[in-house]
């Protein structure tokens, strides 16, 4: 899985000097590994992954969107130790709690 994959030198050098080849080999490489995933997860992980690509999109920094991420996966983290713990609603457990779920 790993064995063709650059260096860190390599990746470190990609990011100075050409961005856009960097870039390149990060979204082959998570192509790649959605492809491999069993069929049940695909459509889960698309969407996880298109999470991520607005948020990268819509933070001007690089700093700005690995905040944003960390605090997505944070929340994801939240919801699932909730649930794992036998709670119903495992929103309240989100640290920035301000919408409200409509009923239904």
């Amino acid at each position: 899985m790993y064995k063709n994959w650059p260096s860190f030198d390599e990746l470190k050098r990609m990011a100075e000097h050409s961005p856009e080849k960097l870039e390149e080999f990060r979204k082959r490489e998570i192509e790649a590994l959605i492809a491999r995933s069993p069929e049940r997860l695909r459509r889960r992980l698309e969407g996880i992954q298109f999470q991520v690509n607005c948020q990268r999109e819509l933070h001007k920094t690089p700093l700005a969107s690995c905040i944003a991420l960390s605090k997505m996966m944070h929340e994801s983290l939240a919801k699932l130790n909730a649930v794992l713990h036998g709670n119903e609603h495992p929103e309240e457990f989100t640290r920035d709690n301000n919408v409200i779920p409509f009923a239904g």
